[in-house]
């Protein structure tokens, strides 16, 4: 029996550690580092892959303003049947079957049922067409502009995930920091018991701390909440789904800071994308222009006939240079031309104003890392200061020496402390993703 309870006593244990070893197998797919969050929204994000469908979009416009330059090749085969005189003395040229007695007035007025089936390969290939080479330059500055445009996307969505990260680390930590000061509201509600029981205090002090206690745990609510929707929105960028547990590896602290001495914008991804579509623009316009111009396009046909399908017994030829030149179509080219024109110079407006924006942007960005780096100091002073002026109010609250008023309001001051120490770091970090994002030069 002995030996049967301790078999069976190993079983159980083999099971539990089992079990546990699996938990933390789970648990741990649910724990992501920074780097490992940016990794994921990197191939998961939806606006990333929005972008990157817009980067084919724009591949596939280019592709198809090669028409500018490269042939139309196109093959038909068509089956006609006539007894009209002309149709069928002209099928019959064709066909190269003409004979003398195809000339006697009798046959020529009644010439019966002709069938044909004609082969035919057309080539059109374009030569001067000075408003479509431009379109197409037009194609591919726009293609230039999307491209860079993703990239910044993708540098917006990266640094949107490090915001919320940091922003589940401050959530978390001001969790901690609303139980930690609950922990001491609770032990300061049993001294004041305790105290009241002997004399030192009213009723009124300890209905403060329990006035205290109700307060936390109000804010304690309203933290929790707040880590939901923050782990919510981590989970939305990094495409996961928003009710999935996430859980963060990295602590607050501090992040490492040397500024890059970029004082322009003017490299930047988005920047330099308004910059090509500000030229596409450009390049409409001249397309618009060149539409003045008239066009030179070559083809070339390559005929086969025969009375029966699928045969080839005659074949014809017949290339040629065709001009276009259209004078006047109710003035739709000079609308489209001053309508070019004026959105050309709308994006140059538009570029310039985004350019001294970000570089105002950039400036600003600099300076607030300088202020958000103060005030770490600032409050880490005032935390470490707050922390010992509550723990000689304790002391003394023990010995019936302080009033609970002046330790409630130590308490809170210190637990505000706290906050705003945190609180300085996540804001001091953000500044700096923020002004690396600012200052980041395209990689394209």
């Amino acid at each position: 029996m002995n030996k049967f309870k301790l078999l069976l006593a190993i079983a159980v244990l083999s099971i539990i550690t089992t079990a546990k070893s699996y938990a933390e197998v789970t648990d741990s797919t649910n724990v992501f580092s920074l780097q490992q969050a940016l990794n994921l929204a990197e191939k998961n994000n939806r606006e990333i892959l929005k972008s990157i469908a817009e980067v084919d979009g724009a591949k596939a416009d280019n592709l198809k303003a090669m028409a500018s330059f490269l042939p139309a090749i196109e093959l038909s085969s068509t089956y006609s049947s006539t007894n009209d005189a002309l149709y069928s003395f002209m099928y019959k040229l064709q066909r190269q079957v003409v004979s003398p007695a195809d000339f006697d007035p009798t046959i020529l007025n009644d010439p019966g049922t002709n069938d044909m089936f004609n082969t035919q390969v057309s080539v059109m290939q374009p030569i001067i067409n000075v408003d479509a080479w431009n379109g197409k330059s037009a194609a591919s500055s726009a293609l230039k502009a999307t491209q860079l445009k993703s990239e910044f996307t993708k540098e917006h969505v990266l640094f949107a995930v490090k915001q919320t990260y940091f922003g589940l680390q401050l959530a978390k930590n001001r969790l901690t920091v609303i139980e930690k000061a609950h922990s001491a509201a609770s032990a300061y509600l049993k001294m004041a018991e305790d105290n009241m029981k002997q004399g030192y205090l009213k009723d009124a002090d300890v209905l403060s701390v329990k006035v205290r206690l109700l307060e936390l745990e109000a804010q304690k609510k309203e933290a929790e909440n707040q880590i939901q929707s923050v782990s919510e929105m981590l989970n939305f960028l990094t495409g996961r789904n928003i009710n999935a547990p996430i859980q963060i590896a990295d602590r607050i602290e501090k992040i490492d800071f040397t500024a890059k001495g970029i004082n322009d914008v003017s490299n930047r991804a988005d920047v330099l994308a308004m910059r090509y579509g500000m030229k596409a623009h450009e390049q409409m316009k001249n397309s618009a222009m060149m539409k003045f111009v008239p066009r030179v396009n070559g083809f070339g046909m390559y005929n086969m006939y025969d009375e029966n399908i699928g045969g080839f017994d005659a074949n014809s030829w017949m290339f040629g240079v065709s001009l276009q030149w259209k004078l006047f179509n109710g003035g739709q080219n000079l609308g489209n031309y001053k309508k070019a024109k004026a959105d050309f110079n709308y994006s140059q407006n538009d570029y310039h104003q985004y350019l001294d924006k970000g570089n105002m942007e950039l400036s600003g960005a600099l300076r607030t890392i300088h202020v958000t780096e103060s005030n770490v100091v600032t409050y880490e002073t005032a935390s470490e200061q707050a922390k010992e002026s509550l723990r000689i109010r304790t002391n003394r609250y023990k010995e019936g020496m302080e009033r609970t008023s002046d330790l409630l309001a130590a308490e809170a001051t210190y637990a505000e402390s706290e906050l705003k120490y945190l609180n300085a770091i996540y804001q001091y970090n953000i500044s700096v993703f923020k002004y690396e994002l600012l200052s980041s030069e395209s990689k394209l």
